[in-house]
Parts: structure tokens; sequence; C-alpha cells
């Protein structure tokens, strides 16, 4: 049987998505070939690069000798428990993969006063407790490496490990009750619920115009988007009115879902952690309902319902309030407010694909007759298009 594990989003100081960390669960010690068999059916790691996966490997004795001259392993870093490394023959074979080329990290890194893998470069560290005092001097003695603190669950804790020296981080802080916007520009926030309300009415372009000529930073996003990679175009934009018809009604609405993201909270540089969990849930959504023969507009409602399932999060204010100016679809509310109907049941399995319940999630995929095969497929696409918007924003 095809193994179902979720992945856990990797993402670097910026909030930006740089890796994936496959969660096994309580599952077999094989499961990880078993698993990059099924991504490399659906060229899931090609198709992702250059985001890699984070291959935890319990045992790794029981590595294969040729592991890093396959071709697989240019898209891997290997996660391996430290204490095995005491093992001199498992050393010894870290040791060659590493001569190959091969990115290994030091999982549950606990190392003192020497270093238990003499090669060791990069590290990953459980800083669920807070960061142990003995780590620090690390992450400066193994500078130019990328370490990863894990089991992050909420921003500060992501802060302090960021200033501690860490690089990459993964965790449930996106979701931490700090993750808020209380306080944030009210007005910003009706004038992007207005636009999506005009957007989705198809409203004239000269309304649309005047709304975003009232929000620089609005305005800027506007010109920004249609001049990335993902919309470049021969001509120079030079009018509100052909940004916004180059860029399609379709995709301005959402684009301006994932603004009410972006445009929340004091982020510094970086991205609202919200926005790759509301943007990967979308593209989740939109993929499933595509799959199950769902017309554009369809796909366009499942978009819609993965997109606004953080809202409450974000806004730290009843979803249904948030949601009652836009005048939705009473399918959409029901979705959202009540998991109801078939758009319900698909968001509680996109909502369990990013997070730690590989069980849960096998489950629900059961439940609604998906098999292992759309389930992967549709991750690698789910993951692509995130990755995208991390660019372009």
């Amino acid at each position: 049987m095809i193994p179902i594990v979720s992945f856990l989003p990797v993402v670097n100081s910026q909030q930006k998505l740089v890796a994936l960390r496959p969660d096994f669960g309580d599952q077999t010690e094989d499961t990880y070939s078993y698993l990059l068999n099924v991504l490399q059916q659906v060229d899931f790691l090609e198709r992702l690069a250059p985001l890699f996966i984070m291959l935890p490997v319990k045992h790794p004795r029981e590595l294969p000798l040729d592991f890093a001259e396959r071709d697989t392993s240019k898209h891997i870093a290997l996660c391996i428990p430290e204490l095995s490394c005491i093992d001199k023959e498992v050393g010894d074979k870290l040791e060659h993969f590493a001569s190959l080329g091969m990115r290994i990290l030091m999982d549950d890194f606990n190392s003192k006063a020497s270093l238990i893998w003499p090669e060791t470069k990069g590290i990953i560290v459980d800083c669920a407790q807070g960061i142990p005092s003995h780590i620090q001097p690390w992450l400066f003695s193994l500078q130019n490496n990328q370490h990863l603190a894990k089991n992050l669950d909420t921003l500060a804790q992501q802060q302090t490990a960021s200033e501690a020296g860490f690089s990459l981080f993964s965790g449930e802080f996106a979701f931490s009750p700090t993750n808020s916007n209380k306080t944030g520009d009210a007005t910003a926030r009706a004038r992007l619920l207005k636009l999506l309300n005009l957007v989705s009415r198809d409203a004239d372009v000269k309304e649309l115009e005047t709304l975003f000529k009232q929000d620089a930073s609005l305005s800027f996003m506007l010109f920004k988007i249609v001049s990335s990679a993902a919309f470049a175009q021969t001509v120079k934009v030079s009018s509100f009115v052909q940004a916004i018809n180059l860029l399609g009604r379709r995709q301005l609405q959402r684009w301006l879902q994932l603004l009410l993201y972006a445009k929340q909270g004091d982020h510094g540089s970086g991205l609202n952690p919200l926005m790759l969990r509301a943007a990967f849930r979308a593209s989740s959504m939109e993929a499933y309902c595509r799959q199950r023969g769902g017309s554009r507009d369809e796909q366009d409602s499942a978009f819609m319902v993965g997109m606004f399932s953080l809202l409450d999060l974000l806004f730290s204010t009843p979803l249904w309030e948030i949601l009652k100016p836009l005048n939705l679809p009473e399918e959409i509310v029901d979705a959202l407010t009540e998991r109801a109907g078939e758009l319900g049941s698909l968001l509680a399995i996109v909502e369990l694909a990013d997070r730690p319940k590989s069980q849960l999630l096998a489950n629900a995929l059961q439940a609604q007759g998906i098999d292992a095969g759309t389930y992967y497929e549709n991750q690698v696409y789910s993951y692509t298009w995130v990755n995208q918007v991390c660019q372009d924003m």
C-alpha cells in the first residue's frame, strides 16, 4: 500500500518556501523508499526544483551505498539522527555520501564539547522548548550553512531562532494566535474587500482603477505582479486600466485574495507566514475540484474557500463577520464556517496536508475516495504554485 505522508513547509527568514519535510508519523522504517518511488512516478522532485525534500531517515545504516548516486539525490537533504552517527559504519557511509555532494543535516542535534559526526555542517534542532544553551556556539562555529529550527509553535519562537542564527524554520508558528492584526489598517482591509466584491460582480474597470489609486501600496503590488515573471509582457505597463486588463479578472481576483494576507501585520521585509499556508490551501482545493471535473467557476469557488479559510486568524475576527460584506454564495460560506458540503470536506483534507497529521490525512483521503497518486499529484501542483507566489510577492 502506498504510504500517505503530509509535507511540512520549511521557510527561510523571509517566510518564503525553501523545502518540504515529509511527516512519516509512526509509519514503518522503509516508508521513505516507497515515498521516493511514488514521488518519482509523478515527477514530484523535478517539478518542485529548486525546492528540495528534507528526508528524515531514522536508521541510516539501512541506506543503500549507492543512494547518493541516484537521480533523486540532488533534490534531497538527508536528515540523520545525530546519535546514530556513534555507529562508525553510519559515519563512514555518510562521509561517502557527502564526498559525492549530497546534503546531510544532523537531526536532533545535541553535540556539546565536540561533534558526534566530525563532518557535520548543517544541523536541525528541536526548539519547541526553546534553544538549548549549548547550541548557540555551534550556530556560530558552523557558519555559512543552513540550520533548521523545527517544532516552532509561535512567531516569538521563530523570531528568537532567527536572531540566534538559524536560517530555516518549520512548525506551527504560522497558526499562532499572535499572528493577527487587530490593530492593522482597517481602511486598507475594507478597500481590499471592496475590490474583491467589485471583481466578483464584474464591475467596470474604472471602478477598480479608482480604488487602486486610493492605496499606493496596493497600486505598487498590482504593477509588481503584472511585471513579474509569471505575467511578463513585451510592452511596458503605463496605466491602471492596462495593468488590470493584462492581468485579467480571474487572476486579479486571486491576487487580491493573496494581498489580504500580504498587506496585513508587521513582518518586516518578509511575508506574513499565513500567506504561504493560505496559498497552499487555495491551490490544493482548486486541484481537487478540477480532478473531480469541476467547472472553471467551481474551481474558482474551491480556490476561494482555501484562501479565505485563515482570515479569522489573520484578522482575529469571526469568519462570518469578515465574509458578510462579500455576499458570497451559500455553499462557500457553509464550507468555510461549518465545513459543510463537498467544498467543506475538501477543506478538511487540505487543512491536514501541511501539518504533522499524516494518519488523520490518510483517513480523510480514504473517506473521500482520493487515492495516493491523486494526492501526490495535487501536492506537487500546489507547492509549485506556492513557490511561484513566494517569488512574485
